[in-house]
């Protein structure tokens, strides 16, 4: 029971992320944790054929200390064929490009099936490119657009530049902005890795300084315990070597 409704809410939440927006195009990022022993899927919904799904993702840590920061990946096609279009095993981190051959609502499944007792925080980005798709699909509607051209068709001798010229400059502008996006949230995921890292690494020192803490108190202890023992009449240490 516990599977289901688990696979259910991961189901629910990239639904939720990606329903924000009318426009073909879409870009999300979102970090969350796999447990030990379990495979969280997720399902990128009404993808249209011709679209490109561009996946990144990467394990940022794990949450045993001997745990491998690696996760097996898959992305299969919309129902009823639920082929499996990229699958990765037991890696740190991955990617991929690829066009949708069919429409419909992707599946991605991150696998941790393999660990017993190690949880893995996955940090993934996902985005679906439209070929046809406009900078102004949030922002203007179709009877805008009409009369923004038709408005073109007077001053466009004027400017010698028209809509079109314009839309595509923006348009350029806008592919720009989203690969230095992209990379900046690849930057912060390698310094969320290198972050959890270092965490992990002050954890192991101060459990080791404490070991270490315990073990010189209870060597000194011992030592101060035998050596007045010897200068005692009645002691177990005199009566151990008296008796030797």
């Amino acid at each position: 029971m516990w599977k289901i409704t688990r696979f259910i809410s991961s189901c629910l939440v990239l639904s939720q992320i990606f329903d924000m927006s009318s426009a073909k195009s879409r870009h999300r990022q979102m970090t969350l944790e796999v447990a030990a022993g379990y495979e969280d899927c997720f399902f990128l919904e009404e993808v249209k054929s011709g679209q490109t799904i561009d996946f990144e993702y990467q394990v940022t840590s794990s949450s045993s200390p001997t745990g491998q920061n690696d996760i097996s990946v898959r992305i299969h096609t919309p129902a009823p064929s639920f082929n499996t279009v990229y699958e990765n095993n037991m890696v740190t981190e991955g990617s991929f490009n690829g066009e949708a051959t069919e429409s419909g609502d992707y599946r991605i499944c991150l696998d941790n099936k393999v660990s017993t007792w190690s949880d893995k925080t996955v940090w993934f980005e996902i985005q679906v490119e439209d070929p046809e798709d406009d900078y102004d699909d949030d922002y203007m509607d179709s009877e805008e657009w009409e009369n923004i051209k038709k408005n073109n068709e007077d001053t466009e001798s004027m400017f010698e530049m028209k809509i079109d010229e314009i839309k595509t400059s923006v348009h350029d502008v806008r592919i720009n902005v989203g690969k230095m996006r992209h990379f900046q949230f690849m930057l912060g995921a390698q310094m969320s890795k290198d972050t959890h890292q270092v965490g992990s690494n002050l954890e192991k020192i101060n459990f080791w300084s404490v070991v270490h803490l315990l073990i010189m108190c209870l060597v000194g202890f011992t030592q101060v315990f035998m050596v007045k023992q010897l200068f005692e009449d009645k002691s177990m240490v005199k009566n151990l070597i008296a008796s030797t």
